[in-house]
C-alpha cells in the first residue's frame, strides 16, 4: 500500500528535505538565475495528476491492490503478513469499521509508515491520513481520492477505483530539497537519502533507500534535466525537470502505467 500511502512520491522523486550543510560553491550558485543548485520547497497545490488510477479491493478477509506494479494482496485480519515489495516485507490491515481501514508497512523488523483510509458517508471519497517513517523526520499528509468505479458487491466501501483529487497537506521535511552542481556532477539530498550522479553517465544507487531505486541523470538544455529511475535494468519512471528563475517545474512519468505527475517548487 505504500504507492496509496505516499501520494507525495512526486515530489520525492527529486528529494525530501533540506541537507544538513552545503558548501559555499552550492550557496552561491543557489542565486544564480536558472541554476538547478540550491534549496526548493514543492508546492503540493500545484500538482496535477493524469491516468492516475487506484485500484483496491477487500473483501472475504483479503486485501488486493490491483493497481500495484506488480498487483499483490494478502490477508486483512490485523496480523503482519509477508509481502515481497521493494523496501517492504510485511504488511498489515487492520477494519476498524465500515468505512475506515488501518495499514502498516515494515521493513526488516522496523516500521517505515502508516495509514488511515477513511470513506466518505457517500461512498464517492476516500481521505487518507498517512506518516512516512522512512527518513531521518518523520513525515505526516493527507490525500483525498475521488471515486471512478464502485467496488465488487458485499466488499468493504474502500473497494473500487479511485483517482487522486488532491494532496491536501505534507509536513515540511519531506517538501524540502537541495541539489548542489559541480562541473558534470548532480548531488541531490533530502530527509535521509541522497545521491550523486554524473550528467550523461550510468544509474547510481539513492542512498538511505531501501527499494533498489537507481537514478541516471542527464542535462537536456540550458536549464533542464532529466532523471530515469531504474530497479533491476527495469524503467519505472522518468522526471523531467525544468528551471525558471526561481521556480522548479517537475514532470514525473510512470513508465509502466503512464501515470503522471506535474508539480512545480520554488527556491529557498
Amino acid at each position: 500500500m505504500k504507492k496509496m500511502m505516499t501520494a507525495l512520491a512526486a515530489f520525492t522523486l527529486v528529494a525530501g528535505a533540506t541537507a544538513c550543510s552545503e558548501t559555499a560553491d552550492t550557496e552561491a550558485a543557489s542565486t544564480e538565475a536558472g541554476s538547478i543548485a540550491g534549496e526548493w520547497k514543492a508546492d503540493i497545490e500545484s500538482a496535477s495528476f493524469e491516468n492516475d488510477n487506484r485500484d483496491w479491493v477487500l473483501a472475504d478477509g483479503q486485501y488486493q491492490c490491483n493497481s500495484c506494479l506488480p498487483p499483490y494482496g494478502f490477508a486483512a485480519d490485523g496480523k503482519w503478513q509477508t509481502v515481497d515489495r521493494p523496501g517492504t516485507d510485511s504488511q498489515m490491515i487492520e477494519v476498524v469499521d465500515e468505512r475506515t481501514v488501518k495499514f502498516s508497512s515494515r521493513f526488516k523488523g522496523e516500521d517505515t509508515g502508516s495509514s488511515t483510509m477513511t470513506i466518505s458517508e457517500d461512498g464517492q471519497t476516500a481521505t487518507v491520513e498517512w506518516t512516512d517513517l522512512s527518513g531521518d523526520t518523520p513525515v505526516n499528509g493527507k490525500s483525498t481520492f475521488t471515486r471512478t468505479a464502485a467496488g465488487p458487491e458485499g466488499s468493504h466501501a474502500m473497494s473500487g477505483k479511485w483517482t487522486t483529487a488532491a494532496i491536501d497537506s505534507i509536513d515540511e521535511a519531506g517538501l524540502k530539497f537541495t541539489f548542489a552542481l559541480d562541473g558534470d556532477t548532480l548531488s541531490n539530498s533530502g530527509n535521509g537519502s541522497s545521491w550523486t550522479a554524473t550528467l550523461g553517465g550510468e544509474p547510481v544507487a539513492i542512498e538511505g533507500d531501501n527499494s533498489g531505486t537507481m537514478v541516471a541523470v542527464e542535462k537536456t538544455g540550458d536549464n533542464s534535466y532529466r532523471e530515469t529511475y531504474s530497479r533491476d535494468g527495469e524503467t519505472l519512471s522518468v522526471t523531467e525537470l525544468t528551471v525558471e528563475g526561481d521556480k522548479l517545474k517537475g514532470v514525473s512519468t510512470d513508465s509502466r502505467d503512464g501515470s503522471k505527475v506535474t508539480w512545480t517548487a520554488t527556491r529557498q
